[in-house]
């Protein structure tokens, strides 16, 4: 009777492990390109390049801002000036797009700017996009300035107006 029960262990077992390892062999042969951007991944990267923000820390912000956009946001903030101060930024929301590699983060920015000492409130969005492994800042707008344009990024109608005019 012992030996029934020894066999039947050895089969549950190996059954249990089998059933452990293929669903991460399956994974395996997946490529790099297939899979999408780490949530978590893009929460600290936000959270990372708003701290820079928020702290007038705007070079290193730039580390997280996408090349095809970094000229751009360079610029608006050294059209600023020293007299721009942001109080307190965070995000409100973030949606995941494309399969994971695209997210839409909304933010809440408070800021002021001298000689005004009045603490403005607005809402941004920005656009993320996952490449090379890293989330990257590609494009920020107000909220209401995305509204206007039908909750489309510039990115977005480049790449769609390319794709029209290649077909």
């Amino acid at each position: 009777m012992s030996s029934r029960i020894g066999t039947a262990l050895v089969v549950i077992c190996s059954f249990a492990v089998l059933a452990v390892m293929i669903p991460g062999c399956a994974s395996v042969g997946v490529d790099d390109d297939e899979r999408p951007g780490d949530p978590q991944l893009l929460e600290q990267e936000a959270r990372s390049f708003h701290s820079n923000l928020r702290w007038a820390r705007y070079e290193h912000a730039a580390d997280s801002v996408h090349e095809s956009y970094r000229a751009t946001f360079e610029g608006e903030y050294e059209e600023r000036g020293e007299d721009f101060e942001i109080v307190d930024i965070g995000m409100k929301s973030a949606d995941m797009e494309e399969g994971g590699r695209v997210a839409v983060v909304e933010v809440e920015q408070q800021w002021f700017e001298l000689p005004s000492t009045v603490v403005e409130t607005e809402r941004f969005v920005e656009r993320w996009v996952f490449e090379d492994e890293t989330w990257l800042m590609r494009e920020r707008l107000r909220r209401d300035e995305y509204r206007e344009r039908g909750e489309e990024f510039d990115s977005e109608r480049a790449a769609a107006q390319q794709q029209d005019d290649s077909e």
